[in-house]
């Protein structure tokens, strides 16, 4: 079963995701998961670390081909539908390889968290 993966943009469940979620860090990144209705995601950049939005949107684009490429392995782990947001917490501009390297290994922590809470 494919399922698309949504957009995160309400306010709400954003508020929500940071206040009841849990978190998984990897460095240059955090991802910020909560179960949901349906899968959504987010990415996020410090403006007060990258001050050109060139910067910011670049780094953004790097997250979500990063997101794209561990989709197919999430939605097919047969987990309920989760939020999930991706902070960018380095200081310098990263190459795909790093954000594409940091992502996997953030999947894979979030899938098996999500595997040690079903077997629960």
């Amino acid at each position: 079963m494919k399922t698309k993966l949504g957009r995160l943009k309400k306010e709400k469940l954003i508020g929500a995701l940071f206040d009841k979620g849990a978190s998984i860090k990897k460095f240059p990144l955090i991802l910020f998961y909560a179960p949901s209705a349906e899968w959504q995601s987010g990415v996020s950049v410090s403006k007060k670390l990258f001050k050109r939005a060139v910067d910011r949107n670049r780094i953004k684009r790097l997250l979500r081909e990063a997101i794209r490429q561990q989709w197919p392995r999430v939605s097919s782990f047969n987990v309920g539908p989760s939020n999930f947001m991706i902070l960018y917490i380095g200081k310098t501009m990263p190459d795909f390889e790093a954000i594409d390297q940091a992502a996997n290994t953030l999947f894979d922590k979030f899938l098996e968290r999500i595997k040690n809470h079903e077997n629960e």
